[in-house]
């Protein structure tokens, strides 16, 4: 089907213009886009692609010069056109701006129903309203809408190329962050192939994440999928777009590390990257990886709640992958955190003077602005500072802040937000039970699990089990009990246990399909489902169950990270109540020795830390010594306590003010979640039911509530599709309410960026017959037989997704309504108002119409060519207007914090110039494309 010269265009970014196979792989190809100078790759599975030939009586520019189409033929699926001496391969030529003879290609269409006329005018209208939305690309996320992720998100997705370090705090949402940047660019077509690197131990996470919060799906290659993939002599990262790998894996596999390096990538993110571990003289294999990926790729995120735990030299070395220009040398660097951290200390001492009240008396602001004077003493917000009126005051301070981040923060690479600075996290409560042991449970003494060294029939006798029993029991109020434990099979037997103990458990693990694992977290959501979740500790990674408030944790884990992830299903933002953590254990138990390790050495159970991992390295071997009851030293414990809070202690010292206020600006993030909030699903309800109903889909309405709709959604036997994305056989619930949605795995939350909504608008455009409808108006205001005809026209203009002309100039449908003597009638009615006057009529009669009124069609339709032309004059002359004003703000904006702000390059500003310069000339070269016919004929009222 698919050769390399063939001609496509998609439905889906219809702005790249008309695209040419240049390269044919095992299972996709790629297509290149001359008009936005990109590259697509797709795969031969995808829907969203429209074969594009010419017909006779068509142009083509073949060696700089026009030519009509005289014949057409086909040879070894590539067209070839006659232009009189010649034959020319379609590869050879150029299309016109304008290919095809819209009108002559739509009259010879079989007329659809009257309905596809007013469908594809909606979803031209959503589409344009989605492309021109700045949150385009934030809206699809299944999750809290949280401030600081918003900002950060939209601040890196936007930029030219998305490079930064991501340091949020433990539980603030590092994935998420990351997942939305992806999200994002991908949408606005800026990335389409990604990367993640991940530990081992992460990779199901990353997997469960992308799927479940973004409708992303992405391929796993580890070991055991490398080596299937292996038959032949294809490159595996190939053969998928979206991939994730463990490093360390990749770091010790040199054939695979070589084919991912080999794979061009436009994103790649790599988890955990204070692991990349540096020296001069010796990086380790997984920084070298990732520094020539670095290189290679576009845009590169970094992951880590601890960057500089290994050091600043190795924290030095991670942004040197981000921007090895500007961090060329550590001595400067060094000089310019002294700076920054000067900036820090004043934007500390502003912070008070932004409260409404803070009743604090003015310093002498020109002897704390001393360092700044020069470039401030002329600012305005200078002269509030000092201003007796508190509420200027309040502006003052804040205007300063600002100033100070831009100063130091645009077009700096890290973001750090914490839980100090954003707030809103839940309280932590701990009650350990310790159990004595058993005969039977001897051995637990020797090994990290209990069960270890215990034959499976005989778990009944772990006193960890009679303990559960009666702890749920006590439940009075039957609330919520998360339990997770490290295995699989502890997960199943546990769950097997309540349950014919009676209690309502559902069981959560890796061996368990994904959707099965859905509807146990969905049974466990629901207020009448089950009281009790048994979790392993894979099968939990990437979950939040923040509707419950106890957590049991069956057994402990080896290493505080996973202990902290254990906690973190339940302590998030959003949590209403004190997190209850309980931990039975066996005295005498290497579990006994975890916990106080953890309870004692590293507070674990009442409070996040990021130092856990650097305490364990620490005390590597007295710690295994002392689990393993080869050392009772209680004196370990001690002394890791005192490392841990002088670990601690410095690491809030370091705390950075104005790196958290530059992450998060909360009047950004909050415009951001109110636009949102306001389109993500406006108008969504309507749509669904209609588009459905269009493509025979079943769709059941279960809330008929706009902004809370609900439906239930199953492939048809009549569709006209042949699979709906994200929709499994038996079907699945589309929820427009963010909140009840991302409470509940089993449902998929629905916006205008779910991939099956954007298919089914993609299905709508690319479905020919519907260019051509027919209808009768009963009226007895005009002679039977008057003929109507409404048009829709479309303004377009193509270019790179880096120019953003979507913003200024999305798709944009005309509407037009005239009788047969050219006299316009659209400003005498609204599109929806005029589709409910009309009514249906068989094919055959609208295709004996189209044939009777062919030339008659063809002068009314030459008159709205015109007439559409005349009405898209003001529309493109304000988004030439707007563009202008929007790119050249920042261009004006980031000349003049180059003056104070050395990371803002020459080649940045010249870069933002020459896309103004570009997108102004795509503009003017917008075309004006007729979409869609629809005649009417009246008729007398019945």
């Amino acid at each position: 089907m698919y050769q390399i010269g063939q001609r496509w265009s998609s439905r889906n970014e219809p702005d790249l213009g008309i695209g040419i196979i240049i390269e044919l792989q095992a299972k996709s190809f790629v297509l290149y886009f001359s008009d936005a100078e990109t590259e697509r790759n797709y795969s031969v599975s995808q829907t969203s692609l429209v074969r594009r030939t010419l017909t006779p009586g068509d142009q083509l520019i073949f060696d700089g010069e026009a030519y009509a189409v005289l014949e057409v033929r086909e040879y070894d699926s590539l067209m070839e056109y006659n232009i009189g001496d010649e034959w020319i391969d379609e590869s050879e030529i150029q299309f016109p701006r304008n290919d095809k003879n819209e009108l002559d290609s739509i009259l010879a269409l079989s007329p659809a129903r009257r309905m596809w006329f007013d469908l594809r005018r909606k979803t031209l209208e959503h589409q344009a309203a989605h492309s021109a939305s700045p949150v385009r690309g934030l809206m699809g996320l299944k999750a809290e809408l949280l401030p600081h992720q918003m900002y950060l998100a939209h601040d890196i997705a936007n930029r030219p190329a998305a490079r930064a370090l991501l340091c949020d705090e433990v539980g603030m949402g590092k994935t998420l962050e990351a997942g939305l940047i992806l999200h994002h660019r991908v949408l606005n077509g800026l990335s389409r192939r990604a990367l993640i690197l991940t530990p081992t131990n992460l990779q199901h996470q990353w997997l469960v994440e992308m799927l479940r919060r973004f409708h992303q799906p992405f391929t796993l290659i580890n070991e055991s999928v490398y080596e299937d993939y292996m038959d032949g002599d294809d490159n595996p990262f190939d053969a998928q777009p979206f991939v994730i790998a463990p490093i360390d894996w990749v770091a010790q596999h040199s054939k695979a590390a070589q084919h991912m390096l080999l794979s061009e990538w436009d994103m790649v993110i790599v988890d955990e990257a204070h692991h990349l571990s540096w020296e001069p003289d010796a990086p380790s294999v997984g920084y070298q990886l990732v520094a020539r990926l670095a290189a290679e790729s576009e845009s590169l995120l970094l992951l880590s709640a601890t960057p500089e735990q290994t050091g600043e030299r190795e924290h030095f070395s991670r942004l040197q992958l981000l921007d090895p220009e500007h961090y060329h040398s550590f001595e400067v660097y060094q000089a310019q955190q002294n700076d920054f951290k000067k900036a820090a200390e004043l934007a500390e001492s502003l912070l008070p003077f932004t409260e409404a009240e803070h009743g604090l008396e003015c310093p002498d602001w020109q002897q704390v602005f001393s360092d700044y004077l020069h470039d401030v003493q002329n600012k305005e917000w200078f002269e509030l500072l000092s201003s007796n009126d508190a509420s200027k005051q309040q502006t003052g301070a804040q205007d300063a802040i600002n100033w100070l981040i831009d100063r130091h923060g645009t077009g700096r690479e890290m973001f750090r937000n914490t839980r100090a600075a954003i707030g809103g996290f839940p309280e932590r409560n701990l009650n350990a039970y310790p159990l004595v042991s058993n005969d039977t449970f001897a051995s637990a003494a020797h090994h990290v699990l209990p069960e270890s060294g215990v034959d499976h029939g005989l778990w009944e006798s772990d006193p960890r089990w009679l303990w559960l029993k009666e702890f749920l029991g006590d439940q009075k109020t039957k609330t919520k009990v998360l339990v997770i434990c490290h295995t699989a099979d502890m997960a199943r037997w546990l769950n097997d246990q309540l349950t014919f103990a009676g209690f309502q458990s559902a069981d959560f693990h890796e061996q368990m399909p994904l959707i099965h694992r859905d509807r146990a977290a969905a049974y466990f959501a629901d207020p009448e489902g089950a009281q009790v979740l048994v979790c392993s500790e894979i099968g939990s990674e990437g979950r939040n169950f923040q509707f419950s408030h106890n957590l049991v944790m069956y057994d402990l884990p080896e290493h505080p990270d996973l202990l902290e992830q254990r906690i973190g299903r339940l302590d998030r933002l959003g949590q209403r109540h004190t997190v209850q953590i309980h931990v039975p254990y066996l005295e005498g138990s290497v579990q006994e020795r975890l916990y106080q390790w953890y309870h004692n050495a590293l507070n674990a159970f009442n409070r996040t830390t990021g130092s856990g991992d650097k305490v364990n390295s620490a005390f590597k071997e007295p710690l295994q010594s002392f689990l393993f009851g080869n050392d009772d030293d209680q004196a370990l414990i001690e002394e890791a306590r005192i490392y841990h809070e002088a670990l601690l202690k410095q690491m809030e010292e370091g705390r950075n003010r104005l790196l958290e206020m530059s992450s998060c600006r909360p009047t950004v993030a909050q415009s951001l979640i109110d636009q949102i909030n306001d389109q993500a699903g406006h108008g969504l309800h309507d749509y669904i039911e209609q588009v459905t109903h269009a493509f025979n889909i079943y769709a059941d309405c279960l809330n008929d509530e706009p902004e809370q709709g609900a439906w239930f959604i199953r492939p048809s036997t009549d569709m006209m599709l042949e699979a709906l994305p994200g929709i499994e056989e038996e079907g699945k619930v589309l929820m427009l309410d963010r909140r009840q949605a991302s409470q509940r795995e089993d449902v998929a939350f629905a916006t205008w960026e779910h991939p099956l909504i954007t298919m089914l608008m993609d299905e709508v455009q690319g479905f020919d017959s519907g260019k051509l409808t027919s209808a009768i108006l009963p009226i007895a205001a005009l002679p039977e037989g008057t003929v109507l005809v409404e048009s829709m026209f479309v303004i377009e203009a193509t270019g790179h997704p880096r120019l953003k002309l979507a913003q200024s100039l999305p798709l944009t449908p005309i509407w037009q309504l005239s009788d047969a003597n050219s006299k316009f009638l659209h400003n005498q009615f609204t599109a929806d108002k005029w589709a409910e006057k009309l009514k249906g009529v068989p094919n055959r009669v609208a295709e004996q119409w189209v044939a009777a009124l062919r030339s008659q069609l063809l002068d009314i339709l030459q008159a709205h060519q015109l007439n559409a032309q005349d009405q898209a004059r003001p529309t493109v002359h304000a988004a030439k207007e707007a563009y202008q004003r929007k790119w050249q703000a920042e261009i004006d904006r980031l000349r003049e914090l180059q003056q104070q702000n050395s990371a803002i390059k020459d080649e940045h500003i010249a870069e933002y110039e020459q896309y103004l310069k570009e997108g102004l000339t795509r503009i003017d070269e917008h075309q004006i494309r007729l979409d869609a016919i629809r005649i009417i004929l009246t008729t007398k009222p019945e």
